[in-house]
């Protein structure tokens, strides 16, 4: 007889305990906005800095390190209060990052100098996607809302159809019908909240099912970025889950989609969506 093995269950605790935590502090940042929202943007993109600089290099954080992770928060900022273009922004980061990691002898440049564009396209993204209206508020918890479904239902399709592996070298527990799975319960919620929101439905439908899509690829992504570099986690800080990373990896996908966006139309939700009619 198999002997239940009491780690999952703590590691379960643990996992729920942290949700009853984080979930309501995204909120309550979210809600807020402004200020509030960037400043909790900026401790989320030094944490997610560390994790990417310590997976990728293995090493004690250098000079070089805290100038890179300066330079992530200097563009989030920078952003924010519109001193310049996003795309300039992002290009300049990129040139200054490259030139300081290889100016500190540290290898793997490529993949911090991505890692540090990625924090700071995410963190640019929500940021944008929240603005300061009620509309952008309720958007932003609407692709939330998207993320957490996507992952749930995931899960729940691939235990209840199985079925051939999504990527076997990269995620083997992730299947296909999981994978359609999460993308047709996230279109339904995306037709409700097309509903609720008064918008265009085939738009809402073809956003929301975007964004399950993206969330995914995140999620493999950064399954990926840890195999090629050797490690289960991205960090230890959220007992039970992790890294930040861990955590966020599928929102962050998601929130460089919407930065892309908002720099080809800052209006796009308006525009797209209907939203705000």
């Amino acid at each position: 007889m198999n002997t239940p093995d009491p780690r999952r269950g703590d590691t379960l605790s643990l996992r729920v305990v942290s949700a009853a935590l984080m979930i309501p502090a995204g909120l309550f940042v979210v809600w807020c906005g402004g200020v509030v929202l960037l400043a909790a943007g900026i401790l989320c993109t030094a944490l997610m800095w560390r994790e990417v600089w310590n997976v990728t290099t293995k090493l004690a954080l250098n000079w070089s390190a805290y100038m890179v992770g300066a330079s992530v928060l200097i563009s989030v900022s920078l952003a924010y209060f519109q001193f310049l273009p996003s795309t300039a922004i992002a290009v300049i980061f990129c040139i200054v990052a490259y030139a300081l990691i290889k100016m500190s002898g540290v290898s793997s440049a490529i993949w911090l100098v991505v890692g540090g564009l990625i924090i700071g396209l995410a963190v640019h993204g929500l940021l944008e996607l929240r603005g300061q209206s009620d509309g952008r508020l309720y958007l932003t918890l609407i692709v939330m809302s998207a993320v957490w479904i996507t992952d749930i239902a995931a899960y729940f399709a691939g235990r209840g159809f199985g079925g051939p592996q999504l990527a076997p070298r990269n995620s083997p527990n992730k299947t296909w019908s999981g994978a359609a799975g999460a993308v047709i319960c996230t279109v339904l919620f995306g037709a409700l909240s097309a509903g609720i929101m008064q918008g265009h439905l085939i738009n809402w439908i073809i956003y929301i099912g975007l964004v399950s899509a993206i969330a995914q690829l995140g999620d493999l992504a950064e399954s990926r970025w840890k195999r090629t570099f050797g490690v289960k986690d991205s960090g230890a800080i959220i007992p039970g889950h992790g890294g930040i990373l861990d955590r966020l990896d599928s929102f962050s996908a998601v929130l460089v989609a919407h930065a892309i966006a908002f720099s080809i139309d800052p209006s796009f939700p308006e525009h797209a969506l209907g939203l705000g009619r």
